[in-house]
């Protein structure tokens, strides 16, 4: 299935209203027309998030591989409307540099924002294997240890939602003063923070993923992060 067929129903929200978009044509025409009044939000046909925009530009999108294929024909709609030079049909140094440094992030994807910004994000839904349930069994050890169970009443898990995600990444850096720069946006389906410094993101997400992929670091991570207050933090994603 090719990735427009992955999403055949998509659903934009704007201060017009509410329109189906039924293929990357439609979602470029809805952000190019509508995104000059307000910022969007589009979602899956289930109401689920899968972007959302400032203006005619994409801020976040759970799925990287629609964002590539999106950009292709957003772009150029984007400079016929903001007046810039023609774009490339070349990749660029930029786009290549971070396609290289992304095979050493994976599952976790830098990207540029559109907006001056870099984002560094751990969409959920959309992790598939080796990555599916990515980090999940450090939350679930942490749930055991303190009582709780692993799932609640709803099969959601209890303890790893993207705000969790969020304490531990800033449990990791709490020394690191390039912290004081990473705004953060997460939501229980998934991790997601900003950044203008685009090689400040990157090195913090590389170190992040190398505590990550250490099952002793991260439990210790982890537990460090979630040890006070995890009663204030919102239960996981579907």
């Amino acid at each position: 299935m090719n990735i427009e067929g992955k999403y055949p129903l998509l659903i934009g929200h704007s201060s017009q209203g509410n329109q189906e978009l039924h293929s990357i044509q439609e979602v470029a025409d809805f952000i190019c027309t509508q995104g000059l009044e307000s910022d969007l939000l589009i979602t899956q046909e289930d109401g689920s998030y899968f972007l959302n925009t400032f203006g005619i530009y994409i801020d976040r999108i759970a799925d990287m591989e629609y964002r590539e294929a999106l950009l292709k024909v957003l772009i150029p709609m984007q400079m016929e409307l903001d007046g810039t030079m023609e774009v490339d049909e070349e990749p660029s140094p930029e786009d290549e540099r971070l396609k290289e440094v992304n095979k050493r992030l994976d599952p976790f994807e830098l990207y540029q924002c559109g907006n001056g910004k870099y984002g560094l994000s751990l969409p959920f839904s959309f992790l598939q294997e080796p990555y599916e349930n990515y980090g999940q069994a450090a939350f679930n050890r942490f749930a055991k240890e303190h009582g709780e169970e692993v799932k609640n009443s709803f099969d959601l898990y209890t303890h790893g939602s993207g705000y969790e995600w969020e304490k531990v990444f800033q449990a990791a850096f709490q020394e690191d003063t390039g912290l004081q720069s990473i705004e953060f946006d997460s939501e229980a389906g998934g991790f997601y923070c900003y950044c203008p410094d685009a090689a400040l993101l990157e090195r913090m997400g590389l170190a992040f993923k190398a505590i990550c992929d250490d099952p002793e670091r991260f439990q210790e991570m982890v537990n460090r992060a979630l040890s006070d207050g995890q009663d204030e933090t919102p239960e996981m994603q579907l």
